[in-house]
């Protein structure tokens, strides 16, 4: 896994982590959520913000699986290449005449 991701994966794990901890703590506090009523429309970018996160880490996968279909195919194809060209030569080698040693 690139740096990037873990990079990525370390700030997704955090916003979880924080969220847990937020309804953790708001859990039968009930004052406390009554407080942080005025505080609605910030709750409403932090979860955009996760959205983005997990929209994100969707569209790296994808790309990332991909490239790597492509990279198979390509490994896939000179694979191919390169046992037509081992076939090529054996078949080259069988039609040529053995010339028997002179001693």
């Amino acid at each position: 896994m690139s740096k990037n991701r873990i990079i990525f994966y370390i700030v997704f794990a955090a916003f979880h982590l924080g969220a847990f901890i937020f309804t953790v703590a708001l859990d039968n506090n009930t004052n406390l959520l009554f407080s942080m009523v005025s505080w609605v429309p910030s709750f409403k970018w932090i979860t955009l913000f996760g959205l983005i996160l997990l929209l994100a880490d969707v569209t790296w996968s994808w790309i990332i699986n991909r490239d790597s279909k492509k990279e198979k195919e390509a490994l896939t194809h000179e694979l191919n290449m390169l046992k037509a060209k081992l076939f090529d030569l054996q078949e080259a080698a069988r039609q040529t005449p053995q010339t028997p040693s002179q001693h």
